[in-house]
């Protein structure tokens, strides 16, 4: 492994992030052993594991410290690129699951009278292969599907294999925990689904609709703070000033849904005044002349009249990226919320990409950094593609356009596959997707028509009480991972080990055992774990690295003589692609698409919105009846699926992440305070909850954040807290099979108490 020598940079940056985490909700928490923080006078040896955190997709290094096998202290790793020496709020909390009380410990199978029983892991496994495999027998192999949590490492090798052994490729990924938009879209027009944007050399950044995921790696938010000290110019497109849109110097208040908009504008200027790098463009946009001249008509008067925002302040905008060229980073939301949002999201990505390229920030310190190449890397040592690996779903929509991103279809079209009785048999690995898609009217019929679910989880899920069968799936802390390869400002493997055994009761089991289980049992000749694992173990030993090694440093860098980032667009023409060569020019080219609904609020703004000015706003009601864009998002303390402890429930509370937020103007009309219980309500729900009355929300929207809502009293500290925004929403599917989360409208009822 290379060495890393502690730089006055790192260094910096850890400590930055130290102040800068406590901005998204609550300071540094370090979690001691049970009776407190141990004397230094009394203090034991500590035993340490580097591992990493598994709370959310971000993978941060962290180093725990035990006492006696129990978790002392953890400590976010240096090194690590995403944790660079801290852990938010909620991955330093999250270590607290290990003791959760919440947790399934055994495999249960469910009895006619809908209650569970204990079982032993051989006649869980017997039952279900037996079950499978009649079913594949019966109906052939495509009967069965497989959705998987995208957070869980590995989990989509794992479930390829499973269903590829049977003879299926029904592989799907739960939207809210992997973006899916818009990594399809990145495909579609530059060839690679992801980029890294340059914040720590950047002269301006741009993040867009980072409040939807209130997740940061401290990373970002060190990077940021850093970003301010050296005078660098931050600015939030948001409907929303959340935690990260706080660290601004300009809040671009935009209507919901409308960002693209604005986007659009924002490009007819630079173009329109020949401000672009025309040199650079004729090189590398393929299809260019064309879409600039269909986005003429999108002038920023056309803009305003959507977003709200002023034209002048969007000549403005153009105006700033234009000047700090090409150190320009655009950060296209900092988490999975953001990339299933619209049924725009998808053009929203595209134009962002061509921003990049007007700009010529490609590829330019303070850019747009395309992704390390590792397929390069490992190609050169003959490793081939891991089997399963390919994602094969036959999708159930063969008129769909949309490219499926690697992280595989939308698990709305596995819902809809089951509910036209296509599948008969599913398994789902930590996604719960009874909860997260109830705003399928017919989800609990569906999961009622399937012959069999089996659902691998580790708590009492929404969808683990509909199963047949619930396999208990162990705590990160006592797992071991294999290696993932990193992203970011440099080159590098990770990977997690466990950290405490399981406490006594509990026989619970990794993904992979479960999945090798399952396969046994189905008769299927292939040992998946081993497989995948082989696979991992061949790629360290190609680059130098070991399993053995990597798990005692937790993370390790690649040499940058051995990987580079991706050079050239991996497109079919070589070139970034304004539009798909095999459709007309009207159906390809990123234009305008407009939210399927829109608020009846109308707001004209008096002065300019930059972050920290009065804004006076004079707001006016379309009818009797107003309503309101409903936005929402994860937050920075909350598990994606309700899988939170006591501590962070607290935080959740004191920071009102558990309320609707809505906008102080719209409130005093209401006569609504912070506090007042409301009702949301459209054609599709109707519940009551607490109002937070905050003016960092724009007056069209109301912000209920995800995760809150839940059903399941097993899952003790989120049951009951709060409401579930799927709940509103209908079940828009965009072209690649994502659900567009952001697409609904409320209305607000009220009745001050005494009144």
């Amino acid at each position: 492994m290379k060495e890393r020598s502690l730089t006055r940079r790192h260094f910096v940056a850890g400590c930055a992030g130290l102040g800068a985490v406590a901005i998204c909700g609550v300071a540094p928490i370090r979690a001691f052993a049970e009776g407190g923080q141990i004397g230094v006078g009394a203090r034991p040896e500590w035993d340490t594991v580097h591992t990493i955190c598994q709370a959310c997709p971000n993978a941060c290094g962290f180093t725990a410290y035990t006492v006696d096998e129990k978790l002392g202290k953890t400590i976010g790793d240096a090194y690590n690129p995403s944790s660079v020496g801290n852990l938010c709020a909620r991955g330093y909390g999250y270590t607290q699951i290990g003791k959760s009380d919440a947790k399934v410990n055994n495999p249960l199978r469910k009895k006619d009278n809908g209650e569970f029983q204990t079982i032993s892991w051989d006649e869980a496994f017997a039952e279900i292969g037996e079950r499978l495999g009649v079913l594949v027998e019966k109906n052939g192999p495509n009967c069965v599907a497989m959705i998987y949590d995208g957070v869980y490492p590995n989990a989509r090798n794992y479930s390829n294999l499973l269903m590829n052994a049977f003879g299926s490729g029904n592989v799907y990924v739960d939207d809210l925990t992997v973006d899916v938009i818009k990594p399809a879209a990145l495909e579609q027009i530059i060839g690679v689904d992801g980029y890294y944007a340059d914040t720590n050399n950047a002269d301006l950044i741009l993040l867009i609709d980072t409040s939807f995921t209130d997740i940061a790696t401290p990373d970002l938010v060190a990077s940021l703070q850093a970003a301010r000290e050296r005078g660098a110019r931050i600015i939030s497109l948001d409907p929303r000033l959340g935690t990260l849109g706080s660290m601004a110097q300009d809040w671009f208040a935009v209507n919901p849904g409308t960002e693209l908009a604005v986007m659009l504008a924002v490009c007819r200027q630079i173009i329109h005044s020949g401000r672009y790098d025309k040199e650079y463009v004729s090189a590398n946009v393929l299809g260019f002349d064309l879409w600039a001249k269909a986005i003429e008509q999108y002038t920023p008067e056309w803009a305003e009249s959507l977003s709200g925002i002023q034209s002048f302040r969007i000549d403005e905008l153009a105006s700033y990226l234009v000047g700090a060229a090409p150190h320009v980073a655009i950060e296209l939301g900092n988490g999975e919320i953001s990339g299933i949002s619209y049924a725009n999201s998808t053009e929203l990505t595209k134009v962002v990409c061509l921003l990049n390229a007007l700009l010529g920030a490609w590829g330019a310190k303070g850019g747009a950094l395309l992704p390390f190449d590792y397929d390069a890397l490992f190609a050169r040592y003959d490793l081939g593609v891991l089997p399963g690996a390919e994602n094969t779903a036959l999708g159930s929509r063969p008129e769909k356009t949309g490219i499926i991103p690697i992280e595989g279809v939308g698990a709305a079209e596995a819902i809809d596959s089951a509910s036209r009785g296509q599948l008969k048999g599913l398994i789902t690995a930590n996604a719960d997707v009874a909860y997260d898609y109830s705003c399928v009217a017919n989800i609990a019929d569906v999961a009622d028509g399937l012959d069999i679910l089996v659902c691998i989880t580790d708590e009492m899920t929404s969808t683990a009480q509909e199963a047949d069968y619930v396999l208990p799936l162990s705590s990160y802390l006592s797992t071991d991972t294999l290696p993932m390869c990193l992203q970011g400002e440099f080159a590098g493997m990770a990977m997690g080990s466990a950290v405490i055994a399981p406490v006594d009761g509990d026989n619970s089991l990794s993904l992979g055992s479960i999945v090798d289980g399952i396969a046994e049992a189905s008769n299927v000749d292939i040992a998946i774990s081993d497989v995948v694992a082989q696979n991992a173990i061949a790629r360290l030993d190609a680059i130098g690295l070991s399993l053995e090694g990597l798990a005692g440093d937790g993370t390790a860098e690649i040499e940058t003589s051995k990987i580079s980032r991706i050079v050239g667009w991996p497109t079919p023409s070589g070139m970034i692609e304004c539009m798909d060569a095999s459709l007309p020019a009207e159906v390809s080219l990123p234009l305008w698409v407009a939210p399927m609904e829109a608020s009846t609020i109308e707001e004209v703004i008096s002065k300019d919105m930059n972050f920290g000015q009065k804004n006076d706003i004079s707001v006016g009601f379309d009818g009797d009846s107003p309503t309101f864009h409903l936005i929402t998002g994860s937050q920075s303390v909350v598990g994606m699926h309700g899988y939170n402890v006591e501590e962070l429930t607290d935080i959740s509370e004191k920071y009102q992440l558990d309320r609707v937020w809505i906008n102080s103007d719209i409130a005093k009309l209401f006569g609504i305070e912070t506090g007042d219980k409301i009702v949301l309500y459209n054609d599709n729900y109707s519940g009551e909850i607490e109002a937070f009355v905050t003016g960092r929300i724009v007056p069209s929207a109301l912000y209920l954040p995800i995760s809150f809502g839940r059903t399941s009293s097993r899952q003790k500290n989120s049951f009951n807290v709060g409401l579930n925004p799927m709940l509103f929403a209908d079940a828009v599917v965009n072209q690649n099979g994502a659900l567009c989360i952001q697409e609904a409208c409320v209305g607000i009822e009220f009745e001050k108490e005494g009144a």
